[in-house]
């Protein structure tokens, strides 16, 4: 009988392990997955800043138009690039150093600016240009980089939350990732 009841300790115990060491996993999982959408977040921001500066360098655009869309580009590519972060910390975090509230706002307000220079596009503006189409789809990038990080801190925060991580500390010593929240309509043509 003794033997049974510690037998059943013993399976009891391994299952709980078992079920930390899971949980455990899944949480480095989502961390990682955090890492990897905002260096595609970041990488798309990006591209989408260079395709407006290029737009409003084209000439197609009316001057007003073209300078304002060009100081809102220049804004998102400047935007973080002055932050002070140790080395190591620049390799851990790849993409998410440069997600901050500071680049929500420049990057919605490039979001607004493009809307505003392409509306007209239906009638003789710029939309025969090619790169008006790859601002549009980046755009479109853009706006589906978002989703899946943000579902990605949605579903670590969910977790992060629960009883047993925070009493066995599972989630170490990493910050409490925050979703990058922004205007990302993509401009409509015609």
């Amino acid at each position: 009988m003794t033997a049974e009841i510690v037998l059943a300790v013993v399976v009891v115990l391994v299952l709980l392990v078992w079920l930390v060491l899971a949980k455990a996993n899944r949480l480095d999982l989502l961390h990682q997955k955090i890492t990897r959408t905002a260096a595609t977040l970041d990488a798309q921001l990006l591209r989408r800043a260079g395709q407006a500066a290029e737009l409003a360098a084209t000439g197609r655009l009316d001057p007003a138009s073209s300078l304002v869309l060009a100081g809102a580009a220049d804004a998102c590519l400047t935007t973080g690039q002055d932050l002070e972060l140790p080395v190591d910390a620049e390799r851990s975090l790849p993409g998410r150093a440069t997600l901050t509230q500071e680049r929500e706002v420049v990057e919605s307000d490039l979001s607004r600016v493009l809307r505003q220079a392409l509306e007209g596009a239906g009638d003789g503006g710029p939309s025969d240009l090619a790169i008006v189409a790859d601002v549009v789809a980046t755009g479109r990038r853009v706006e589906m980089a978002r989703r899946f990080h943000n579902d990605a801190v949605t579903q670590t925060v969910r977790i992060r939350g629960q009883a047993m991580v925070r009493l066995l500390r599972l989630a170490g010593n990493a910050r409490l990732p925050r979703t990058f929240e922004m205007d990302d309509t993509p401009p409509r043509l015609g």
